[in-house]
């Protein structure tokens, strides 16, 4: 599905919540210099669209726009076949232009991992928001209940009557009811409730104030994600559904609708689907996909191959000082190795390692081609979201040419 019109006319709308001219809460619109000096950024890389790859300046983010495109098809596909909801993590991609394709694709609204990033989803024009970590402290709220009078839509997790309380306070002191999913630890050990009749608990405790209400349910396996081998996945992941169901049904044995039952990620779409009380799934990386979630195997394979690699992040050979070495322009401050190391697209025989911020180490094993200064290195980054949170700007590639540069607005946005 070609759509020329996702690059000038999506780059200025982008481009314009950059510069903060789009209504901001929470975050002090740029100063007439900083904006001047970003939108001449922004112009000139608007220029790459309609030239070759070859021509854009490196390190640059890339997406192949194919591959991206049938990824969100597969998605939309796999969760309409079993009859769930897919509301994707924007954490993975930053951009509300992102945001509305997978809109387009039939997802229902999105997530964010903070509260800096449902901002700048709900400023580009995105109604239906998770924010899936608390929103704890009175500044905060404060930005939360700004984002709730653009729409009433945004909604947030809890796992503390503190919390529910702040939040009730301040929504009622304004004369607004916030929409709260509760909290529930299957297996992570990081934020959640652990056990069934803690979340009935919070129901309750939910359903005596006046400026929250239920929603549902978060359940989210973060670390199942990444287990490598399916079926050890899988059997993991239906014991944390297990977990998940259970407070549920204590929920509504005690007399509160759970509206939403939202799980999951990339790594267990295809477990999480299987289960009729899980309303919707919350995959991010699915998208892009990286060197490790590639690795992670699927039901019939070792690799993981639902979803192809549709990021990746282009260098250039600067400088080749031996026979066995070569250097990149992609360091750390290009591409990050939190989880694994990129994977060179097209070349094997060699190793990868960050040579400091500016410097990728390219060391010339058994190259099965040979690199010389000027040659450009394509790379799988080791994680998708951690390297897309390093970057400025995607460039849409389609049969090797730009078709689109998009803003990445939320990067950095870790408030």
């Amino acid at each position: 599905m070609q759509n020329n019109d996702w690059s000038r006319r999506d780059f200025v709308k982008g481009s314009a919540l950059a510069l903060g001219t789009i209504g901001v809460a929470g975050r002090a619109p740029a100063s007439p210099g900083e904006a001047r000096e970003m939108k001449e950024m922004m112009m000139t890389y608007q220029e790459f669209v309609g030239q070759p790859l070859s021509e854009i300046p490196t390190p640059a983010l890339l997406i192949d726009l194919d591959i991206f495109e049938k990824n969100m098809a597969t998605m939309r596909d796999a969760c309409k076949a079993r009859g769930h909801k897919c509301r994707p993590h924007g954490k993975a991609h930053k951009s509300p232009i992102i945001a509305k394709k997978q809109l387009e694709y039939g997802a229902q609204g999105q997530c964010a991992a903070k509260l800096g990033e449902a901002e700048v989803l709900v400023n580009g024009g995105i109604s239906d928001v998770l924010i899936t970590a608390p929103v704890v402290g009175r500044r905060k709220i404060e930005r939360l209940l700004a984002l709730h009078r653009v729409t009433p839509d945004i909604k947030v997790v809890v796992d503390s009557p503190e919390n529910i309380n702040d939040l009730s306070a301040a929504a009622a002191a304004k004369g607004r009811k916030l929409k709260v999913l509760i909290e529930v630890n299957i297996g992570q050990n990081r934020t959640g409730v652990d056990h069934p009749g803690e979340a009935a608990e919070l129901a309750r405790h939910i359903s005596k104030q006046s400026g929250v209400e239920l929603a549902g349910i978060q359940a989210y396996g973060g670390s199942n994600q990444h287990i490598v081998a399916f079926e050890n996945r899988r059997d993991i992941e239906l014991l944390s559904l297990e977990r998940a169901v259970n407070a549920r049904r204590a929920v509504e044995k005690a007399g509160f609708p759970v509206g939403i039952l939202t799980v999951g990620g990339t790594g267990t779409y295809n477990i999480d689907t299987e289960i009729p009380e899980v309303t919707e799934i919350q995959p991010g990386s699915f998208i892009f996909m990286d060197a490790h979630y590639s690795s992670i195997g699927g039901p019939n394979s070792v690799e993981f191959k639902d979803f192809g690699n549709s990021l990746s992040v282009y260098t250039t050979v600067i400088s080749h000082p031996s026979k066995g070495r070569a250097i990149t322009d992609g360091g750390n401050k290009a591409l990050s190795t939190d989880e694994s190391m990129p994977v060179p697209k097209g070349l094997t025989g060699i190793e990868y390692r960050p040579g400091g911020d500016e410097y990728g180490i390219i060391s010339l094993k058994q190259p099965n081609q040979e690199l010389k200064v000027g040659d450009k290195v394509d790379f799988i980054p080791g994680h998708c979201d951690t390297t897309v949170n390093l970057h400025n700007f995607f460039f849409g590639i389609r049969k090797g040419v730009v078709e689109a540069v998009w803003p990445i607005e939320g990067r950095g946005r870790t408030d």
